[in-house]
């Protein structure tokens, strides 16, 4: 049973999908992303990012995949590897996104996700240009 709910502004309609052998699934589908089929596998990286983080305020998104998040690093000389064993049980090859959220005035809460699995956080970044919402990114958050 499907039920489409149309609703105003940049987001067009919005699909319930209910009693698939992949589960429930809700998508939001807009001019600015793909639509979504119905395991989930063409979510782009914003629609990852709102499915899973509920209530809070997306303020950035950008694509990533599981062997990214594992991968990425930061500082030195000893590099600090936050999510080397994020997301255990997923292959390297899953896709997901990396979901920066409103922390306060000045601050970016980022986030490694993966559709329908637990939020892996990151770090929360602050200054000047956190806190702000830029939307598509074409890279992970760096630290500056």
């Amino acid at each position: 049973m499907g039920i489409v709910r149309r609703v105003s502004g940049p987001t067009a309609i919005l699909f319930m999908l209910t009693g698939c052998a992949v589960g429930t699934h809700a998508v939001t589908a807009n001019s600015a992303s793909p639509v979504a089929t119905v395991t989930g596998e063409s979510l782009s990286p914003r629609q990852i990012c709102e499915s899973s983080l509920g209530s809070a305020v997306i303020l950035d998104w950008a694509p990533g995949t599981v062997a990214e998040f594992r991968a990425y690093q930061y500082g030195g000389p000893k590099a600090t590897v936050p999510l080397a064993h994020v997301f255990a049980t997923m292959p390297g090859s899953a896709r997901g996104a990396w979901c920066g959220t409103k922390a306060g005035p000045h601050a970016t809460h980022w986030w490694a996700m993966v559709a329908g699995q637990k939020p892996a956080s990151l770090m929360v970044m602050t200054g000047g240009d956190e806190g702000v919402g830029h939307g598509l990114l074409s890279d992970p958050p760096r630290i500056p």
